[in-house]
């Protein structure tokens, strides 16, 4: 009898040490929340009047934020800047260059796009300005 009640309580303490582990394994790690908006900021380069800012994105069109999109610029030196567009939404990669008026200069900048269409994602990156 008392093997029996050894062998059971072994199982079950095994059992629950193992389920964890298996589970999540066996479903396959469960859902992905995958946005449908991507943004990678490429460049920064001085325009006349400001600064070129080069960034790649991705939008599913439709939203409910109608799509819209910020660029905001800012160096250590103090100047700064934001600059608002409208992307185009379409599920394809889109190549845009916006410029972003203000007193920049060549060296380091903190650059941060916003992209909205079904919903909303940003990038931020430090880039050297050229």
């Amino acid at each position: 009898m008392k093997r029996i009640v050894r062998t059971v309580l072994f199982a079950a303490l095994l059992s629950l040490l193992l389920i964890p582990a298996v589970v999540p394994a066996a479903a396959g790690g469960g859902p992905t929340n995958k946005p449908t908006t991507t943004v990678s900021i490429k460049s920064a380069s001085l325009a006349p009047g400001g600064v070129a800012v080069a960034f790649v994105y991705s939008c599913f069109p439709s939203g409910p934020y109608g799509g819209f999109g910020d660029v905001r610029v800012a160096q250590t030196n103090g100047a700064s800047g934001d600059s608002f567009f409208n992307p185009i939404c379409n599920d394809s990669n889109v190549s845009q260059t916006v410029e972003v008026f203000g007193p920049f200069t060549r060296g380091d900048a903190a650059v941060q796009v916003f992209v909205c269409g079904f919903d909303c994602n940003q990038a931020t990156k430090e880039v050297k300005v050229s």
